[in-house]
């Protein structure tokens, strides 16, 4: 329930930070020039709560919360008196409109670049992509890449965690060409460059997984069956499990990896488990019930609340940290990388290099919310930061109905010097409009199907 209950905040708190700051930007800068807002809403559809200021505007927060808008003073949505002609949107010059629908995605990347700097000064630490194995036959293998080798660079760019190798390698989606990997052997202390061969290389539509798709598998270090951790007022806490047992199998059925543990308990919630153990030099079984948690849909899986007796060796560990001002520069790299890799991402999936089914949409989303904030302050902040990088991408997207199709009309008009006629806005809204829904459609069903 704990873990429910953190998630729908992750949800609450990505909602309000991501869609708040977003129509915050519009708000302010149309007040700032002159125009008058009528509406400011978080969510569409059936109005849960609302508000009006002195000036007249009206707040809202509605019930599908997938997005928001301000609605502004503006003769094409009805007639305006001359006293307030001034302050209608349609009314003002090139540059104010620009700037009221540019302030939204500019906020959201703006305020990804705080985070980030949040992040980088704060520190975190990162685990070095070491190989673990290499499937016979696979890419990798045919690169001539070995077990126990570190990745540090893809493409001449340098690679310090998983994570940032995984976006080089979707760089590559659906080219069919290839792709430089420079390793250190730790062995020898030398350094090889080896090419992967990537024309034959097919991601899995629904759940892509880039590393396994070319045949390596991360090194992780043998994790005794031990258990550090027991959490308080958990199902553990209360079986009898103490620190430092020893699991060696679960109703007789040996367990031989942590892996293997997890997959068995988040298999059987809420029943009582046969647990042989050793401890202090005995063997012993003794009776174990689990709980359960349940995600965003509510389904059930099982859960006890202990955790192993291992601590990663510094050797294998990257620490990230920088002072105020050095921070800056990393942050600023973080948004250049990640704004390139959104749009790069939005091309390969117009162009058809990347499948549709590769989409996520909000359920992916605010399960990711809530998981990022049960692992921690800064694994939310990053999510809020990347993110708010993604909405800001999107909306500069020139699909009428976003900010991007917004300042494409917009410039449009400016350049002819007269409106584009009410007949054929009329389409191109109703065209945008219908791509989004159907963007959406797909998104949710690839959610629904990778929860089945």
């Amino acid at each position: 329930m704990i873990h429910l209950l953190i998630s729908i905040v992750g949800i609450l708190i990505t909602i309000i930070f991501v869609i708040g700051t977003h129509e915050s930007a519009h708000f302010i800068v149309a007040r700032c020039v002159g125009v008058k807002v009528l509406r400011f809403s978080i969510g569409f559809g059936k109005t849960l709560w609302r508000w009006h200021d002195r000036k007249g505007t009206e707040y809202v927060i509605s019930l599908i919360p997938l997005g928001g808008y301000v609605r502004m003073l503006d003769e094409s949505e009805g007639s305006v008196s001359s006293e307030e002609r001034h302050m209608a949107y349609n009314t003002q010059p090139y540059y104010k409109k620009f700037l009221i629908v540019v302030a939204g995605p500019l906020t959201n990347i703006f305020c990804a670049l705080i985070l980030y700097w949040i992040i980088f000064m704060i520190g975190f630490t990162t685990v070095k992509p070491m190989i673990g194995t290499v499937n016979p036959g696979s890419i990798a293998a045919q690169a001539g890449l070995r077990n126990g080798q570190e990745i540090i660079q893809a493409d001449n760019h340098a690679v310090s965690s998983w994570p940032s190798l995984i976006l080089r390698l979707i760089a590559h989606a659906g080219d069919q060409d290839r792709m430089q990997i420079t390793v250190a052997n730790p062995d020898s202390h030398t350094r090889e460059t080896r090419v992967l061969d990537l024309s034959h290389w097919q991601l899995d539509g629904l759940t892509p997984d880039p590393l396994a798709s070319i045949g390596i598998t991360p090194y992780t270090p043998d994790i005794p069956l031990v258990i550090g951790t027991i959490a308080d007022r958990s199902p553990a806490a209360k079986s009898g499990l103490l620190l430092n047992d020893k699991i060696l199998s679960i109703n007789q059925k040996p367990v031989a990896t942590w892996d293997e543990f997890i997959t068995f308990i988040l298999e059987h919630p809420d029943k009582t488990l046969a647990f042989t153990l050793e401890r202090k030099g005995k063997i012993l079984t003794i009776p174990v019930t689990t709980g359960h948690q349940r995600n965003l849909l509510f389904q059930k899986s099982g859960f006890l609340g202990i955790g192993p007796q291992f601590t990663w060796p510094a050797d294998l560990l990257n620490k990230v940290q920088y002072g105020p001002l050095a921070a800056i520069p990393h942050a600023w790299r973080q948004i250049y990388d990640f704004t390139y890799f959104n749009f790069l991402l939005v091309g390969k999936l117009i162009t058809g290099k990347l499948s549709l089914q590769s989409l996520g949409g909000p359920i992916t989303i605010f399960d990711t919310a809530g998981t990022a904030l049960n692992y921690g302050f800064l694994a939310f902040i990053g999510f809020l930061a990347f993110l708010s990088i993604s909405i800001g991408v999107i909306n500069l997207l020139p699909i009428p109905g976003l900010d991007g199709g917004h300042l494409f009309l917009q410039t449009i008009e400016f350049i002819i010097r007269r409106p584009v006629p009410e007949s054929m806005l009329s389409v191109l809204y109703r065209l945008g409009f219908s791509l989004i829904i159907v963007v959406l459609a797909i998104s949710l069903v690839n959610d629904l199907l990778r929860m089945y």
